[in-house]
């Protein structure tokens, strides 16, 4: 299978990296990018025809796109030369996704029959009392009708070749098709064929008119404007010849990695107009797409762009917008100016093939952005907080002495491996801390012999070095394999010089990034660092939460902490973060089983109770570097801690563990995901 390495779980899967082509059991993601699988049928490409397709960075971008349009259930219109791929690339998605292909050229010697069907001698008659002729259906009619689940794909090659008559006929199906109506069989006494856009998958594909293909007619634009248009190479790029080549002798992998940028992520449902409206910054950036496409329209009417693009276009004041609104329903994922951005450069750069004509665009796009007032975050971010919750903490009394003192008492009532204090955090980053920067110990003698005999693990969190640097992820880890690179080595039985303690963004011999890090492509998280004190922490995965969704281990990180903490009965505190859970849960599992994994995993992340017992991945990532320093190794044998109290972009829960030779990987996923390696550990500040 030529597919990057990927870790599964039973509903689920996280990813070294952003796999290229990410297989799950009922659907394949393209570059993030993801599609249901269909029901098969005996017009599926056979996968074993398509052993020799390469995955270089031209055709996971091709994958991109055609999954794009089919997951918006947009009829799609490629333009590019003969031998760039373009039907391959289709047939071999086809195969992936077990979809069936209805295949048709529209040469000149094509009529409207070929395509929708006729009247044929009955092979089959007996006798006169049977028909003499039966219909039968061509491609077009047979792609159209529904058969369970099966996805059927139309492809339409040589579009611009096809008579007058075909293109008017193909309309009038396309019309029906995107409002899911009926098409008429005119040619079959009128029979009525109900569609289903998200069953047929209509694709057209052409040559360049001229360049060459002298016998292609260019479209009419008023025809053009039913198709979502996109523009590639009339001949492949030196860099994408010279790549399949390589690819092709085993000389190169035979799937690019891709950087984290080339992804785009869907969701699983649009989301409707009502919450996308509300969603901050929306209303000022439809304003700067207003501007945009008047300056494009302009752009492309005085000939300042597709100036050398024989096959005229526009940019239509109907469907550009329309496009773009779906596009935005179906892959806003957190960050509303990647997402507008990303949408832009979808529908409007690529009708380009000019680089200098894209730039043009490019530039207009990078200056669309909305930046959030701080005051009025600030004061929302206060309104989602109740009342009761922002109440102070109950002042609790800690370890007597001076801070020295409670660090030689705690040491020697929980043995130096559950122990992690200034010396441990020194020599780990390899700096030296003044401890009048240190906290003391809030934890009595009483409660530190509790978590000693739950075989827990008290740790000294800290969220920069004394010079005021912050400890983010990636800063971290470098200042830890700066200090610990030899020992790393040494410890590994084979002397592997790549064996990595996380797994950020990692070099060739030429210096060149090889595979990026999950976290890296999300802004808020890769500046994250640890919450900063003393903090109580299960090593291990708990037991009792591993298969279970993240309502259901926050229901055990509570039972856990009720009963081993405060003897059967919460804190005000707690309790009050017990009952805003409580009256939260229903809505945030209705969510879940809607697939609304953005909503749902802010809910959960913002819950008092998450911020109370769950860690947070930063200070997993800072025991496990610790720990590693000590001596022991946590999250091992492909076990993962989720933590309830951070979400990604996307709309996941956030992810620590699997520390293998490659490192313990930092990762997202859907909050209703089980499984076995997946679990929680308690924590305490």
């Amino acid at each position: 299978m030529t597919m990057e390495t990927q870790k599964f779980g039973e509903s689920g899967f996280a990813e070294k990296a952003k796999t290229s082509i990410a297989e799950r059991e009922q659907s394949i993601a393209y570059l993030g990018v993801e599609l249901p699988k269909g029901g098969g049928g005996e017009f599926c490409p056979k996968k074993e025809n398509y052993k020799q397709y390469k995955n270089q960075k031209f055709y996971l971008q091709l994958q991109q796109k055609i999954a794009t349009s089919w997951k918006m259930d947009e009829p799609m219109l490629i333009e590019g030369g003969t031998s760039i791929g373009k039907t391959t690339t289709v047939r071999k998605m086809c195969a992936d996704l077990g979809y069936e292909v209805y295949y048709t050229n529209l040469n000149g010697a094509t009529d409207v029959e070929d395509l929708m069907g006729r009247y044929v001698p009955n092979a089959d008659r007996k006798n006169s009392n049977e028909p003499e002729y039966k219909w039968t259906d061509g491609p077009v009619t047979a792609g159209l009708r529904q058969a369970g689940e099966k996805i059927r794909v139309i492809i339409l090659d040589e579009y611009n070749s096809a008579n007058p008559n075909i293109i008017i006929r193909l309309h009038e199906v396309l019309d029906e098709l995107e409002k899911n109506g009926e098409v008429v069989l005119a040619e079959d006494a009128s029979e009525r064929v109900k569609v289903n856009k998200t069953k047929t998958k209509i694709i057209a594909l052409t040559n360049p008119p001229g360049k060459g293909y002298l016998d292609r007619q260019p479209l009419d634009p008023a025809q053009l404007r039913r198709w979502n248009y996109q523009k590639e190479a009339t001949e492949l790029s030196k860099d994408t010849f010279s790549g399949s080549v390589d690819m092709l002798f085993g000389l190169k992998p035979e799937i690019e990695e891709m950087p984290d940028e080339e992804f785009l992520f869907s969701n699983d449902a649009e989301i409707p107009i009502e919450e996308l409206k509300e969603i901050p910054g929306m209303k000022e950036l439809v304003e700067k797409y207003k501007e945009f496409h008047q300056a494009s329209k302009e752009l492309l009417k005085n000939r300042k762009i597709a100036q050398d693009q024989p096959q005229a276009f526009t940019y239509d004041d109907r469907m550009e917008p329309q496009r773009v609104l779906k596009f935005i329903q179906h892959f806003y994922r957190g960050d509303i100016n990647v997402v507008w951005k990303k949408a832009l450069r979808y529908f409007y750069v690529n009708k380009l093939e000019n680089e200098t004509d894209k730039q043009k665009l490019l530039e207009i796009i990078d200056a669309i952005e909305y930046v959030a007032p701080v005051e009025s975050r600030r004061k929302g971010f206060e309104r989602e907080i109740p009342q009761a919750i922002s109440e102070p903490v109950e002042k609790r009394e800690g370890l007597s002495g001076t801070l020295a003192e409670q660090i030689k008492n705690a040491k020697e009532i929980l043995g130096e491996e559950f122990f992690i204090g200034p010396e441990d955090v020194e020599e780990t980053f390899g700096f030296k801390l003044n401890f009048k920067d240190i906290p003391q110990i809030p934890f009595s003698v009483e409660e530190i012999e509790l978590h000693q005999k739950r075989g827990d693990m008290l740790v000294l969190n800290l969220d920069k070095t004394p010079d005021g640097e912050l400890l983010t992820i990636e800063m971290m880890s470098t200042k830890a394999i700066n200090v610990l690179g030899g020992n790393i080595i040494e410890r590994d039985a084979k002397g592997d010089p790549n064996k990595y303690l996380l797994y950020t963004n990692q070099f060739d011999e030429n210096g060149k990034v090889k595979s990026s890090a999950w976290f890296s492509g999300e802004a808020e998280i890769s500046k994250q660092t640890p919450k900063a004190g003393w903090q109580f922490v299960s090593p291990e995965i708990l037991p009792p939460s591993i298969s279970k969704d993240a309502i259901s281990q926050i229901e055990v990180l509570m039972e856990n902490a009720k009963s081993d903490f405060f003897s059967g009965k919460f804190p005000v505190e707690h309790a009050e973060a017990e009952k805003e859970f409580q009256s939260k849960k229903d809505e945030i599992r209705r969510l879940m089983s809607e697939n609304k994994y953005v909503e749902s995993s802010k809910l959960i992340s913002e819950l008092k109770i998450s911020q109370l017992l769950s860690e947070p991945v930063q200070n997993a990532i800072f025991r496990y570097l610790v720990s590693y320093k000590k001596g022991k190794q946590l999250f091992v044998d492909g076990k993962y801690m989720r933590s309830m109290c951070g979400a990604s972009s996307d709309g996941g829960l956030l992810l620590f563990g699997d520390a293998d030779s490659s490192g313990a990987l930092v990762n997202g996923d859907d909050p209703d995901s089980s499984y076995v390696s997946l679990g929680a550990v308690s924590s305490r500040f």
